[in-house]
């Protein structure tokens, strides 16, 4: 009974290398890119070309719109800025020894009120990229060294 079974299923066996050989044979070679128009590979580069530059100026718009820099102008100094929406924002200014809390939009700027007691700020906010990066990485590798050290 064995030798049955052996027998049989070496049959199929080499049935379906039979079979498979001749489906190979009349299989025809596929050719690439047949359907594709020729200029379509330089619409695609310069389809990408144009997305790269936008990312670029996207990000230089972000960066622009969100980065700390202080402005000094003959005595005048803006301390803080609050944006409050797309073209509106809360500005201090700084003259002399006066402060004054103005509304900015994008007609008019509006004097809002004198401030009493001068806002103090403790930090500069003209920290360079590269300075924020390397404190952003030293916090993460203070923290994944405190987590290795709670695991052991």
């Amino acid at each position: 009974m064995k030798k049955l079974l052996i027998l049989t299923s070496s049959w199929f066996v080499c049935l379906t290398f039979a079979n498979a050989a001749s489906v190979v044979e009349k299989v025809e070679p596929v050719e690439v890119g047949k359907h594709v128009a020729a200029n379509m590979d330089a619409m695609s580069m310069i389809l990408s070309l144009l997305m790269v530059l936008a990312v670029i100026v996207v990000s230089a718009v972000i960066l622009k719109r969100f980065q700390g820099v202080q402005h000094n102008l003959k005595g005048l100094k803006i301390v803080t800025s609050l944006h409050l929406g797309a073209k509106e924002k809360l500005v201090v200014v700084q003259s002399g020894d006066k402060q004054l809390l103005l509304g900015v939009t994008a007609q008019q700027i509006t004097l809002l009120e004198t401030l009493d007691e001068p806002i103090v700020t403790g930090q500069e906010k003209s920290i360079d990229f590269a300075q924020s990066i390397a404190k952003f990485l030293k916090q993460k590798t203070v923290k994944s060294y405190e987590q290795q050290n709670d695991k052991q």
